[in-house]
């Protein structure tokens, strides 16, 4: 019986060096992910965020999956994202899309700006102003025999 209580013993302790041989690599990386996404949880069950909660969550889950396989990207390009966006829009309505990104190509489009991220987002209003033939509506004249 002391004899298995001694072999347990080692087999115990070997399995113990061997997980702190282990962590510093995985660990070192894994606790800034984990405490960054306990943050974000943290954000959204307070109600700091734009998001709805449940849509907070999914987020931060989404990140945490995209941080563990080291793909989460950070530094991506808000402009092109915004492009490529404004290119799934139908071809008619890209020049405004476009422009409520770059700002006005044309003199007769303007393009406000309202609101904020903190507020919920912002909000980007472009119009196009266009001319052309004007609509002539002819209202029949009220006859002579009509009740009045």
């Amino acid at each position: 019986m002391i004899r298995n209580i001694a072999s347990l013993a080692g087999l115990v302790a070997v399995g113990i060096a061997a997980g702190l041989a282990a962590s510093p690599s995985h660990g070192a990386d894994a606790t800034p992910a984990k405490s960054t996404y306990v943050k974000e949880r943290a954000d959204c069950d307070a109600g700091r965020t734009a998001e709805d909660r449940a849509t907070c969550l999914k987020e931060a889950g989404a990140a945490q999956v995209e941080r563990k396989r080291n793909t989460l990207d950070t530094q991506g390009s808000t402009r092109q994202n915004a492009i490529d966006r404004c290119n799934l829009v139908a071809a008619k309505d890209k020049a405004d899309c476009l422009a409520r990104i770059e700002g006005p190509a044309n003199a007769n489009q303007k393009t406000t700006t309202s609101g904020s991220v903190a507020g919920g987002g912002v909000m980007r209003e472009t119009t196009t102003t266009t001319t052309g033939q004007p609509t002539v509506i002819v209202v029949p004249a009220p006859s002579a025999s009509a009740p009045r």
